[in-house]
């Protein structure tokens, strides 16, 4: 130790101490938590930079619903003033389901008058329908059918699921003079 004291003089010795502990003391307190910090916001960047790339490819997407919302037109259910069917005219009747029912794309299996209302002197002459296909144009074709100004209303539907199609038994009243 004493050829070190020769060699370096002892004061010199304790300021190198000193300046050595102040430069460790600034590493530990200073460097080394900002280098942790830059750690966790580059990790930050990278998420951020993820989400970014997210974005920008589902916006094709996004804008695509919003343009295909805000176009689509606005339906209107069928609201047509009540005019009664003349007596004449019933014949017409199944021709009108059948119609009404190949626009909604559907097969209408009957479509036929109660026999039991024909005699009778009575303001409404009820039809019993029969009729095939998916639920959705089945849809179609109840907004078709309050297009027809002589329906006073829809009292009875049943639904039937079979092996491959869905069958609908309804019963709808019709205003005749």
């Amino acid at each position: 130790m004493d050829k070190i004291y020769a060699i370096i003089p002892k004061r010199s010795l304790v300021y190198l101490l000193i300046c050595l502990s102040g430069v460790l003391i600034i590493f530990v307190a200073g460097i080394i938590p900002e280098y942790f910090s830059l750690v966790r916001l580059e990790q930050q960047m990278k998420s951020i930079q993820f989400q970014i790339e997210e974005q920008k490819s589902l916006y094709p997407i996004y804008h695509m619903l919003q343009n295909k919302t805000h176009t689509k037109e606005v339906r209107i259910l069928p609201f047509p003033k009540k005019i009664p069917l003349s007596r004449a005219e019933m014949d017409a009747i199944s021709a009108t389901f059948r119609e009404i029912a190949k626009k909604a794309n559907i097969d209408i299996v009957s479509a036929s008058p109660d026999l039991n209302f024909l005699g009778s002197e009575s303001r409404f002459l009820p039809i019993n329908a029969i009729i095939r296909g998916d639920f959705f144009n089945f849809r179609k074709f109840l907004i078709g059918l309050g297009e027809v100004p002589y329906l006073e209303r829809i009292e009875e539907i049943q639904i039937q699921q079979n092996e491959d199609t869905m069958e609908f038994k309804m019963k709808v009243w019709l205003a005749v003079f």
